[in-house]
């Protein structure tokens, strides 16, 4: 087992490796500093088990950035938070990540909190987002729908219809050049790979009329 704990506190990376110790948890574990080199890290050994990280991390500025740490290198992410900030705690559940906890949290907590994500289960705080359903794909679609904008929602509207980029720049009067960096825009937000798992995943979903304003 592999374990990689990134934070730019080495206090607190020193506390979480105390308390896995006390959980008698048996696995190398490696650190970051920065959100840069968590990504080389990943990168590099493929193999991590789990990770844990600060959600203030240097250079993790996005939570669209959450998909990178479990898409393709791992997916039991456990993040930390300065405070029990609910509205960010649930942003960070949208993203996908499997547990979320408040650094200020009692160290039992933390223990619950770790072993849940080591065992692929996801953890949240009960009381507080017991009224938060669990969010499963079609729930983290519909959020990032959201943030789309205008001219986004037009050019994912002409894909379902089943128009090229070619077509869609020539309906929208655009350069095919500016329709591929809205499609690039809508895959990253979305958190989806490729053209053909878009238009899958978009064929039940209310998205904004071509026409809208």
């Amino acid at each position: 087992m592999k374990i990689l704990i990134a934070d730019s506190s080495p206090l607190y990376r020193a506390g979480i490796c105390q308390l896995l110790e006390q959980m008698n948890v048996t696995a190398r574990i490696d650190f970051a500093e920065d959100y840069e080199q968590l990504h080389t890290l990943l990168h590099q050994q493929r193999e991590t088990t789990m990770i844990i990280a600060d959600s203030r991390l240097p250079g993790l500025v996005r939570t669209e950035q959450l998909c990178q740490l479990k898409s393709g290198y791992c997916d039991r992410v456990l993040m930390l938070c300065e405070h029990k900030d609910l509205a960010l705690m649930r942003r960070i559940l949208f993203s996908g990540v499997r547990g979320v906890i408040a650094k200020t949290a009692a160290l039992n907590e933390l223990e619950q909190a770790v072993l849940a994500v080591m065992e692929g289960r996801t953890w949240r705080y009960e009381n507080d987002l017991a009224d938060e359903p669990l969010v499963d794909q079609e729930t983290r679609l519909g959020y990032a729908l959201r943030r789309l904008s205008n001219q986004e929602n037009h050019v994912l509207q002409f894909v379902r219809s089943g128009l090229r980029n070619k077509q869609i720049a020539s309906q929208m009067e655009l350069t095919e050049h500016t329709i591929k960096t809205h499609m690039s825009n809508i895959l990253r937000k979305l958190e989806i790979e490729n053209r053909t798992q878009l238009v899958v995943a978009i064929q039940n979903v209310q998205i904004g009329p071509p026409n809208a304003a």
